[in-house]
């Protein structure tokens, strides 16, 4: 009994030892350590205890002083680490840990990518028939405005890169909301329709390199050269062949990516992949005009196709940007969230190109020219 005493006084000891070093060290280190807030909030405020909060002073406590603990992001860091390293298990429930260091995403807030991969948000032909009628009413608009208009689908990297997904996640559904999009509009309307999974995988069977980055959700400079080339092939554009000699692809510098960040692993995984480069085509003295990944994306260029180009963008628009900015002399790149009519009016483009990512194919449904 008293032994126990004895082993219980120590630990508590130890505790108190290290919870008051702590703070002296940070006292000394904290700057030169990492403090950087990546959360995306602002941390808790040391609350005052009142008559008024006497009942939730505890958690607001408790929450500003894990807020505020010292050495925090080091320890959030150590965790992740220890957790990817040892027990192979991620930190973060949207991300999917897979085999050779290749990381998925699963949120399913944010698009349900993982059901998108088991084909368990399938349409009805009604709602098929929504999307259809949707998209024929916006192509309407835009011809009646003398407007050209293609729509562009990318897939998941869940799909393009399954064999890395965890056993247990099973096979990719053969059938699945973006096949039978594109598979419907392609056999029921008009409308101009790419979807890129048969090219990407060829490309991706084909060359000794990856066209998606292993701890990014987005695909890399390789495969948005790929989507480029096909969405320039359907506006009477023709660069080089991703295999072709004209072309060198040239590895930059390690990469890591929005996965990475997401286990605060960013630094410490980028070893395990790496940047691009594409160099060969002819680029027509492209100028960057602007450059804001939630916003405005745009780029003129010399001696190009003079028709003007606008994309109603996702998030898969940045990497090609470069790209099909330096074969139009005016290229505009709008991210969706940003959209107004007023804009597109002001721009007033020859060509109007809706790029939407699988996990956001749903959007086609509601999308409108018109900002309704």
């Amino acid at each position: 009994m008293k032994q126990n005493k004895v082993s219980s006084f120590i630990i508590l000891a130890s505790f108190v030892v290290v919870l008051c070093c702590s703070w002296l060290l940070w006292f000394f280190l904290e700057k030169i350590c990492d403090a950087t807030n990546y959360e995306n909030r602002e941390p808790s405020v040391q609350p005052q205890l009142t008559v008024d909060n006497y009942d939730t002073f505890p958690k607001e406590y408790e929450q500003w002083f894990d807020d505020s603990m010292p050495f925090r992001n080091n320890l959030i860091k150590m965790n992740s680490l220890i957790d990817y390293i040892i027990f192979k298990k991620s930190s973060n429930d949207n991300v999917i840990i897979g085999s050779d260091n290749w990381l998925f995403y699963k949120s399913q807030s944010d698009g349900d990518p993982l059901s998108c991969y088991q084909g368990t948000n399938l349409l009805t032909t009604d709602e098929l028939d929504e999307i259809a009628q949707n998209c024929i009413k916006q192509r309407d608009i835009l011809t009646d405005m003398g407007k050209e208009f293609v729509i562009l689908i990318a897939p998941n990297k869940e799909r393009m890169y399954s064999e890395y997904m965890p056993d247990y996640y099973g096979d990719p559904s053969e059938n699945y909301a973006a096949k039978q999009i594109a598979d419907y509009l392609s056999e029921t309307t008009d409308l101009r329709v790419i979807y890129l999974y048969d090219d990407l995988m060829y490309a991706k069977n084909s060359l000794n390199y990856n066209i998606f980055y292993k701890m990014d959700t987005h695909w890399n400079s390789i495969g948005a050269y790929v989507g480029a080339s096909v969405l320039l092939k359907e506006l009477g554009i023709i660069i080089p062949d991703i295999e072709s000699n004209e072309l060198t692809i040239s590895v930059d510098s390690n990469y890591s990516g929005d996965l990475a960040n997401m286990l605060d692993l960013n630094k410490e995984l980028s070893f395990a992949d790496h940047s691009y480069s594409i160099s060969g085509y002819d680029m027509h003295e492209v100028q960057l005009i602007d450059n804001d990944f939630q916003s405005v994306i745009s780029y003129s260029a010399t001696g190009a196709d003079p028709r003007k180009l606008y994309v109603l963008r996702d998030s898969f628009s940045s990497a090609m940007a470069p790209y099909i900015g330096s074969q139009f002399c005016s290229t505009y790149l709008r991210h969706r969230g940003s959209y107004t009519y007023s804009d597109f009016l002001e721009q007033d483009p020859d060509i109007v190109v809706y790029e939407v990512v699988e996990r956001y194919i749903g959007e086609l449904r509601s999308f409108s020219v018109m900002g309704e």
